[in-house]
């Protein structure tokens, strides 16, 4: 009697394991989330410090509090709509992180640290590319740059639809993954960002060239990097979540990400890589990137991709040792 009583309490202690277990398993959304939140608060304070008007920081808060919610709470409110959860979950955490990271890219050039232009004019020399003779070559074929634009256009796009994919499939663990490893890109990018400044070859290059069909978005977002480094432009609003970035391109990192997150599906994967091939090769012409700026955001996402996997590594060890702990421990507990 006492070894049936024993052997029925170990397996409602193994099932009540394997619900921590179960509910853990969605750690990679708690590190988005606390990341997310010191996001905001790094925005936040360095509007402050530089004394900036940061509007677009206002529905932060709300979005960091609802994912907290449903992070934390959300399998017991709602244990029948899981998949719903997480993807509301997700959409909260991207609008929050997306905010804080827009803020700071805007933050970091009223520091006014050394531009980079010519050095990666340099660069982009010797590695046998004249970005200017290229545009000129390009300008001449409006439909392919209509198509490589349409591309480049996709990058939010593509964000949401992996997040969308995983949770119809139920892949929570895979969404874990991509959250934790492209907030990892993303921090990588803005500390590349703030460490080589650039206005973008188009800024510098070509301001008094006449294009009848290269995209001159890089001309907008050089001059909005000129007026924050002088201080003319102290209000940071939803404008800003356009981006301002240069080096590295996360467009290319964006390219690069889908593809691999999607890889569990032969139709998502083998769509993903014609669609983030041609946004892959609309990088350069966009006007605000150099060629080095391409392969930074490609080394960017390589960078992202290992860090996401060893920080997965490691709390998936962590949570095993703390389930066998708690086994033995029961074990030992109920043994006569």
């Amino acid at each position: 009697m006492h070894f049936a009583q024993g052997s029925r309490s170990l397996r409602q202690s193994a099932l009540a394991l394997r619900a921590d277990a179960a509910g853990a398993s969605d750690v990679g959304f708690r590190v988005a989330l606390i990341i997310g939140v010191a996001l905001y608060v790094a925005a936040a304070s360095g509007s402050e410090l530089l004394h900036a008007q940061a509007t677009l920081l206002d529905g932060a808060p709300f979005s960091l509090a609802c994912a907290a919610c449903l992070c934390f709470y959300g399998h017991r409110l709602f244990p029948r709509a899981i998949r719903l959860v997480r993807g509301a979950e997700a959409g909260f955490m991207i609008v929050a992180i997306g905010l804080s990271l827009a803020c700071l890219s805007y933050l970091s050039p009223m520091l006014d640290l050394p531009l980079r232009d010519l050095n990666f004019i340099a660069i982009d020399r010797r590695l046998g590319f004249d970005w200017l003779g290229a545009m000129l070559a390009l300008d001449g074929h409006a439909t392919a740059l209509a198509i490589l634009g349409a591309a480049y256009a996709t990058f939010t796009a593509q964000l949401i639809g992996v997040v969308f994919a995983f949770v119809v499939a139920g892949r929570v663990r895979e969404l874990d993954l991509f959250f934790v490893t492209f907030v990892s890109a993303s921090l990588i990018a803005e500390a590349a960002s703030l460490l080589a400044p650039t206005l973008g070859p188009i800024f510098v290059l070509a301001g008094d060239v006449h294009f009848a069909h290269l995209p001159t978005i890089g001309r907008a977002t050089g001059l909005i990097v000129e007026v924050l480094r002088n201080g003319t432009l102290k209000t940071i609003d939803l404008k800003a979540v356009n981006g301002i970035i240069s080096f590295p391109s996360m467009h290319a990192t964006v390219a690069a990400l889908v593809p691999y997150f999607l890889r569990w599906s032969r139709p998502l994967f083998l769509f993903a890589v014609g669609l983030d091939s041609v946004m892959l090769l609309s990088v350069v012409p966009c006007g605000n990137h150099y060629l080095i700026d391409l392969i930074g955001g490609l080394a960017v996402a390589a960078a992202a991709i290992v860090i996401g996997h060893r920080l997965r590594d490691a709390i998936d060890r962590a949570i095993a040792v703390a389930v066998s702990t708690r086994l033995a421990t029961d074990a030992t507990g109920l043994a006569p």
